[in-house]
């Protein structure tokens, strides 16, 4: 009789500990994702790195603003800082990694300064001289 009250025991607190964690499972994702709808562009390379891609993505909900911009096969410029533009604008800056990536993320929920985009607005990232990486528009 021990032995079986301690399997209803295992059991329970196994069901228990699995109900756990899909529950959190289920909830992390809408906690990531709240907030309408984001605006996700490509942006191209230019004829100086014509391997060179990325992606830029805004989101606005009620106060607060999201920007992100992505930088992909970049590798010649490995080590380097490049500056992000939002309409004409310096947006931030960030590292290009030893595999050619980097990213910029500003969101006013963190004090940080976002450009406000609209149908239109254009979006680059250029090297500290000043020579277009990749852009691409809203």
């Amino acid at each position: 009789m021990l032995v079986k009250n301690q399997w209803v025991k295992v059991t329970v607190l196994a069901t228990f500990l699995a109900a756990l964690l899909l529950g959190t499972f289920m909830i992390a994702p809408a906690a990531h994702a709240k907030g309408g709808d984001a605006t996700r562009i490509a942006l191209t390379g230019s004829a100086q790195y014509p391997n060179a891609k990325g992606t830029a993505k805004y989101k606005a909900n009620g106060g607060e603003r999201e920007f992100q911009v992505e930088l992909e096969n970049a590798k010649s410029l490995a080590g380097k800082t490049v500056d992000v533009y939002a309409n004409g604008a310096k947006a931030g800056s960030f590292k290009v990694t030893a595999l050619g990536t980097g990213r910029l993320n500003r969101n006013t929920d963190l004090g940080q300064t976002v450009p406000m985009i609209r149908a239109g607005s254009a979006i680059q990232i250029k090297t500290r001289a000043g020579v277009v990486i990749v852009s691409g528009g809203f």
